[in-house]
């Protein structure tokens, strides 16, 4: 054995256990959705299922309107969530882009949303939003009705929302400052040394260099949004009248609650390709060539 192949077998023994992990735990279960979504059958007879080709395809397109609200409902939190979140996470990395004491301070502040769980952060936030709750409370104290956050259908939506941009802005935070801090030092004195406001700092130099970070941000942002499943889950239950239910919630209860396996698997497949044709947009539309 010659020294090269020798390397090059050590340097995949440190990637295989991560390879075997993704074919296990990825691959394959991908490839039994797609097999899925060509039958018809239930979980509890897998032994049973019937072939039925394109049905589970056509089924879904010509029943589409009992599958839009789910949709609308994922481009609503979509259209609220990544917007408000990311301005939020680009405004706080901005705010504490600089390494100082009461900078670290505030990034240990807001790190904490992201080591809860998502299960605890939904249980606290319903208790907040409840109609009994301490945000109705203060507001009946400042005269204003209380609010049903959970009974109508745009304020279950919003209560996700909160919820999801709670926990995720604070994370893209992070990924921003790492991208702020890594500009090279001479860029920002140079702009100092020409006298830019702190606003053509910001808009002219600061975001088009992290610009790939913005990009990844929106991206990740996009794919989890169309994925909500465990915030609705815990405060909504995709109530009320399915008013908040999204398409990741709809693919789990048709598939385990109305026990139709391949019916399922074929909204998989269909979200799949939407995600994926939404994301190349948005890379093509945010894409950069700008290296430092």
């Amino acid at each position: 054995m010659n020294a090269r192949l020798k390397s090059q077998l050590i340097s995949y023994s440190f990637i295989l256990p991560y390879m075997l992990i993704a074919v296990v735990f990825a691959f394959l279960p991908f490839l039994i959705v797609i097999m899925l979504s060509f039958y018809q059958g239930t979980l509890l007879d897998l032994n049973n299922l019937k072939f039925v080709g394109l049905d589970n395809f056509k089924k879904v397109f010509m029943n589409a309107d009992l599958y839009l609200s789910a949709f609308y409902n994922s481009l609503f939190y979509a259209i609220v969530i990544i917007p408000v979140g990311q301005i939020t996470a680009l405004t706080l990395a901005l705010l504490i882009r600089r390494k100082s004491r009461t900078n670290a301070i505030f990034e240990t502040v807001f790190f904490s949303p992201i080591i809860i769980s998502m299960t605890a952060a939904g249980v606290i936030l319903a208790y907040v939003l409840d109609k009994m709750g301490p945000l109705n409370y203060l507001l009946a104290l400042f005269g204003i009705p209380e609010i049903n956050w959970f009974g109508d259908k745009i304020m279950s939506k919003l209560g996700v929302g909160i919820l999801e941009i709670w926990k995720g802005a604070t994370f893209y935070t992070f990924i921003y400052i790492a991208a702020l801090r890594n500009i090279p030092a001479d860029y920002l004195d140079a702009a100092k040394i020409d006298g830019v406001t702190w606003w053509q700092e910001i808009w002219h130099i600061l975001l088009p260099l992290i610009k790939n970070a913005i990009l990844l941000g929106v991206v990740m942002t996009t794919i989890f949004m169309f994925q909500i499943y465990d915030s609705i889950y815990i405060l909504t239950g995709g109530g009320p009248l399915r008013g908040s239910e999204s398409i990741a919630f709809l693919i789990y209860r048709v598939t385990l609650l109305d026990d139709q396996i391949g019916l399922g698997a074929a909204l998989s497949i269909l979200f799949l390709l939407f995600v994926l044709l939404i994301s190349f947009i948005q890379m093509k539309l945010l894409k950069s060539e700008t290296e430092y």
